[in-house]
């Protein structure tokens, strides 16, 4: 079980297969571990490394007062870190958010990224993070729809696993001590108008392809940020799953993964 320090905390990570590298960013209130099935699709041909960010999976909790570290960065000193050149960057929700943020600093630097269920801006949010606990103290995340009904009817042992594997200590420490969203509030989104100014010319900047992937019945203040950063990221593709929600990355996975090698193949020559 891999550990490294990153932003000041003690992160834990997988690293899987061999070969150009493919790094997963989770979303909020979710884990490395949501990731399996795509690790699984993956590892055959790429070396695979997904990492728990602080306050989930087996990762260390953040303080519960003060400023949290910045994702981004904590993405960036990964990578840099393990001295991973030209990744290809996954980043599902929050992990989404990252992804884009860490390519505004590294406008050319990835392969491809690809990021599912997120895009910029978001409409604004309340001012506590969304993860809470049910009932059965399990994380979930209220965004809308995370799965849709149909397919938890239909796979009620894969949606309880999925649940449960991101039910970590860490994970419900975070959320029965919610931290302030205004903590890590350019993580998400900025009212500050020459910030947004900034961050659209970043995106415009972007040179490294990127797919862009949403279910249809995503949440409307996500889908905005997601059709408006497919229409400034010059090199973006947009590809919506029919009947999936904010998971849709884990809900059509298949797709997903077909998207991606389409991606590749697509930007062969200049991957």
């Amino acid at each position: 079980m891999p550990w490294i320090e990153l932003a000041g905390n003690d992160i834990h990570y997988t690293d899987t297969g061999t070969g150009d590298p493919v790094v997963l960013v989770h979303g909020h209130g979710s884990a490395a571990a949501c990731w399996e099935p795509i690790i699984a699709a993956l590892a055959p041909r790429f070396r695979v490394l997904a990492y728990d960010s602080y306050d989930h999976g087996y990762s260390a909790n953040s303080r519960r007062e003060g400023p949290m570290a910045d994702r981004a960065t904590e993405l960036e000193e990964f990578i840099g870190k393990l001295g991973l050149a030209r990744p290809v960057v996954f980043g599902q929700s929050m992990g989404g958010m990252t992804t884009l943020r860490w390519a505004l600093r590294h406008p050319a630097e990835a392969r491809a990224l690809v990021v599912c269920g997120m895009g910029w801006p978001l409409l604004p949010m309340d001012d506590k993070i969304a993860s809470a606990l049910d009932d059965e103290e399990r994380i979930w995340l209220g965004v809308g729809e995370s799965f849709t009904p149909d397919w938890i009817e239909a796979n009620p042992v894969e949606h309880a696993r999925y649940i449960r594997v991101r039910s970590t200590a860490a994970a419900i420490e975070a959320a029965r001590h919610r931290r302030p969203m205004t903590s890590s509030q350019d993580e998400f989104l900025s009212e500050d108008p020459a910030a947004a100014d900034r961050t659209a010319a970043g995106l415009k900047a972007i040179s490294s392809p990127l797919l862009l992937f949403a279910g249809s019945k995503e949440a409307p203040f996500i889908m905005h940020g997601v059709e408006n950063t497919h229409s400034l990221v010059p090199n973006s593709t947009l590809v919506i799953a029919d009947g999936a929600a904010h998971n849709a990355y884990y809900q059509e996975r298949e797709l997903l993964l077909a998207s991606f090698e389409n991606l590749l193949a697509t930007n062969l020559t200049t991957a």
